[in-house]
């Protein structure tokens, strides 16, 4: 006790540039509570230190500039990653790498400071009040972060528990917005112990106990079962970037693919499907049916395929897509992804900002042409999946059409931009969580990344580590029925937001 209050002594009373160094190491600090690492107990560090480091601030100005320095911090380190992309073509794309690696960044954190400002009024308040103000101004904030200007739900808090499968299970009720929401809440411990209302901390307490519990439990209630007899095989090729595209290397690459979807099986029941990931084709499989009887060829008997291709418009654009080919019957289906990746795959504001070589070098075919939507693929009587392309697994409550519920989710996916980096095993993290808030089985292919079968539960049932070529043969696990979270997305988040709105606007009217 005598420590906590040295220490919030300490930072409540440093000013200036200081403060703003202090704030912003903070929030690095607290990137090594997310995958891959995962020291969660960081946060009762990092979450308390912010609420004294912005409530000791004398000016609005003072309060958005410290929480910026945190964010600033966080996003920095964070998304370091993603400017190793660059480097598979840095004599073009030196000029990125400062926007990459701080200007974009510096841009997220901007919404870090607006949560002081949201708690604002609440600064000379009782310390608890203010304490639990802030946990829901930044709940809330990561919410909009989520999905403002298209959103850019990375890397959020309620994702560092993700090594503890129990926790992991709430998920299924309030998503990992109402997951990140209890993080801050239990992060915050160390704040309200030194005020006056510490009464409630048993309280908070016994809820992390009894929810992971809960998870517990859930988990043992429901083992991994399959699904009548269905299979899948996972193609990781492990194809290095800068030989994905190559032209000399173009067919060598696709003989990989063909070499691993024919290779024998150590399962006992026939493969179903076979999943290839994204732009493993990079043609369109319409216009060169040489390629498409390949494909067939080296399918397992009666199987069908999902393959991430390239899809021409009829305009002449492209789509990023997932096709579906049967052995038998040939070319069956295709979804074509919709949620695209700004500055990646498309240039926001094309009118005002002409980037076209910078589209063209990413995404090697200069700006997609976006799908229509969450699709629901049906193929025949198989089980129906609802296909999503590398960044559209990030989004929680956009990956399964409500009116058309898919038997489990597909995600394809190229990692092999970031090497081995924190971003594929965050993004692997990231699709996991999906998988619960459903209650689906996901099955994910990378190029090279995280390759893996995953139960409705999150429990991973076979994989394919990241640096690494290979198949994975796996059952394709049953669905659960819809959960909480399917039938009613955020909305338990936002109740949880409005009672501890409540709980704090209490405590400030107690004497």
């Amino acid at each position: 006790m005598n420590f906590l209050s040295s220490l919030e002594r300490r930072l409540s009373s440093v000013r200036g540039i200081k403060k703003y160094g202090i704030a912003c190491g903070l929030g690095a600090l607290m990137t090594l509570a997310l995958p891959p690492i995962g020291a969660f107990y960081l946060l009762l560090a990092c979450v308390p230190g912010f609420i004294w480091l912005t409530r000791s601030s004398t000016t609005k100005m003072g309060a958005f500039l410290t929480g910026w320095a945190f964010g600033a911090g966080y996003f920095i380190v964070s998304l370091y990653w993603v400017s190793v992309a660059l480097f598979v073509d840095i004599s073009s794309f030196w000029w990125v790498l400062p926007l990459s690696v701080i200007a974009g960044p510096a841009v997220l954190a901007l919404y870090y400071g607006l949560i002081p400002l949201l708690a604002w009024r609440h600064r000379k308040s009782e310390e608890a009040t203010y304490a639990l103000m802030i946990v829901a101004s930044w709940s809330l904030i990561e919410w909009v972060r989520g999905h403002a200007l298209t959103g850019f739900p990375w890397n959020l808090p309620g994702y560092t528990w993700n090594n503890l499968s129990p926790l992991m299970q709430t998920n299924a009720a309030i998503g990992i917005y109402g997951l990140t929401l209890l993080t801050f809440l239990w992060s915050s411990i160390p704040a309200l112990i030194l005020t006056r209302h510490k009464k409630f901390v048993p309280l908070i307490m016994v809820s992390f106990v009894v929810i992971a519990s809960g998870g517990a439990v859930r988990l043992y209630l429901h083992p991994t079962q399959q699904l009548n007899n269905y299979t899948v095989r996972i193609i990781q090729p492990n194809i290095e970037q800068s030989l994905k595209w190559s032209p000399q290397d173009r067919q060598r690459n696709f003989q990989h693919h063909l070499e691993l979807t024919a290779a024998p099986t150590s399962l006992h029941q026939p493969i179903t499907f076979v999943i290839w990931p994204e732009t493993a084709v990079t043609v369109d499989l319409l216009q060169h049916p040489d390629v498409t009887r390949a494909i067939r060829a080296s399918l397992p008997e009666g199987s069908t395929a999902l393959l991430g291709t390239l899809r021409e418009t009829d305009t002449g654009g492209f789509f990023n897509s997932v096709s579906v080919l049967d052995k038998k019957s040939g070319l069956v289906g295709n979804y074509n992804k919709h949620h695209l990746v700004p500055f990646g795959e498309y240039i926001p504001f094309r009118r005002f900002l002409n980037m076209t070589p910078v589209a063209s070098g990413i995404a090697m075919v200069g700006d997609f042409t976006p799908g229509i939507g969450i699709s629901t693929l049906h193929i025949r009587a198989l089980p129906k999946p609802s296909p999503l392309v590398c960044y559209e697994a990030i989004f929680p409550g956009e990956v399964a059409r409500h009116d058309d519920r898919p038997d489990w989710l597909v995600n394809v996916t190229n990692d092999a931009w970031y090497g081995k980096t924190a971003g594929p095993h965050q993004h692997f993290e990231i699709a996991r969580v999906r998988a619960i808030e459903e209650g689906l089985p996901l099955v994910r292919s990378a190029n090279t990344g995280i390759s893996a079968t995953i139960d409705p539960l999150g429990r991973v049932i076979g994989i394919e580590k990241l640096g690494t070529k290979g198949v994975v043969d796996t059952i394709l696990p049953h669905p659960l029925p819809p959960t909480l979270y399917s039938r009613f997305g955020d909305t338990l988040f936002f109740l949880l937001l409005l009672l501890l709105a409540i709980a704090g606007e209490t405590l400030k009217s107690q004497k």
